[in-house]
């Protein structure tokens, strides 16, 4: 079967005309985008707008000529049935390149906002997750287009969907705890409930944040024993972050002193004791509270602010030591427990 294309010499030229002017636009777009945008952009600090002109440059000019062959196509007598083919294998053209173009710009924005939060932030885990937030949108740009491609070629998409959703369903229930621990780490990302450097209390476990990463978080302890804890289980849990609002933390030390020790001399010494500490904070000022009348001794809490939470258990040591010597050389009685029986003779 034959197919007869009438196209007259009028349409010729006038499609002919089309896809010149396409080019010449294509051309002019191309110089404005090279002499104008470009250096626009290489005047700001940021290189990402020099990227992403970089990326657009070359697609936008075979786009421009792209529509322009499509409209001149239309000006033709063209059989409806290559008529669409050709529209359709421009649309696809168009698709690929549009796709292409959004994956790099996908790109170039999330590590974008990756440095910038880099700069905020002295974890690992940005460097784990904006490569993997990366990845995951650059796939995913592709999958949407070539979903629309299919979509355009008549091919009926619900099966992969249905497949996909599958796959992906089986794939979670596998890695269900891999996969909240990465979500617990986009938490930890976003929230902020503590850095590296901080020092945290889980239940029983206290010590320094060393690293956080996208599926964990390395705790070191008091100890220097270092703890491997998945992210998932910090944020399902009560932790105690001694770093917050500021590294500045209160200490009470509790200490007694024998029945019938007078109770302002024991405060006084208890004030220039904490004075004199030069780990103690002026503001807010040291107290010392008469807390309790023990089984065997006047029981007293001195309250200090500490500049920084490390120096806590310095603190307690050099205060305790003063508090020994001057409560001693003043004649004041530490007590030990003691216990008085009275025996009864029958």
């Amino acid at each position: 079967m034959s197919v007869q294309f009438n196209i007259s010499l009028e349409e010729i030229i006038t499609a002919f005309s089309i896809v010149i002017v396409s080019v010449i636009i294509a051309k002019i777009s191309n110089f404005v985008v090279e002499n104008y945008v470009k250096k626009r952009a290489e005047r700001t600090r940021s290189d990402t707008d020099d990227r992403i002109v970089e990326i657009l440059k070359g697609p936008l000019y075979y786009v421009i000529i792209l529509v322009g062959v499509m409209i001149a196509l239309k000006q033709v007598s063209i059989p409806p049935a290559y008529a669409g083919m050709i529209d359709k294998f421009i649309l696809l053209m168009i698709i690929v390149i549009s796709s292409w173009v959004a994956a790099g710009i996908v790109q170039i924005a999330i590590y974008s906002f990756g440095r910038r939060l880099a700069k905020r932030t002295r974890s690992t885990i940005d460097d784990e997750a904006i490569p993997f937030l990366s990845k995951i949108a650059y796939f995913s740009v592709y999958i949407i287009a070539f979903m629309i491609i299919l979509s355009q070629l008549g091919i009926d998409i619900s099966p992969l969907v249905a497949m996909g959703g599958i796959a992906g369903f089986a794939i979670g229930f596998a890695a269900q705890e891999s996969i909240s621990n990465v979500i617990a780490g986009f938490f930890i990302l976003a929230d902020r409930p503590f850095k590296k450097g901080d020092r945290i209390e889980m239940g029983n476990l206290l010590g320094e944040v060393v690293d956080i990463g996208l599926r964990s978080t390395k705790i070191e302890t008091l100890d220097h024993t270092l703890i491997i804890i998945p992210n998932s289980k910090l944020i399902s849990n009560e932790v105690t972050n001694y770093a917050l609002p500021n590294l500045q933390i209160k200490v009470g030390i509790p200490f007694g002193v024998a029945y019938g020790s007078d109770i302002g001399d024991v405060k006084k010494i208890a004030m220039k004791i904490a004075k004199k500490s030069e780990l103690v904070l002026d503001d807010p000022e040291p107290n010392t509270y008469f807390t309790e009348m023990g089984e065997s001794s006047l029981n007293f809490r001195l309250i200090v602010w500490v500049d920084n939470f490390r120096d806590k258990v310095r603190a307690i040591d050099e205060i305790n030591s003063g508090l020994y010597e001057e409560l001693n050389r003043a004649g004041i009685e530490i007590p030990f427990p003691s216990r008085t029986i009275y025996m009864r003779r029958e």
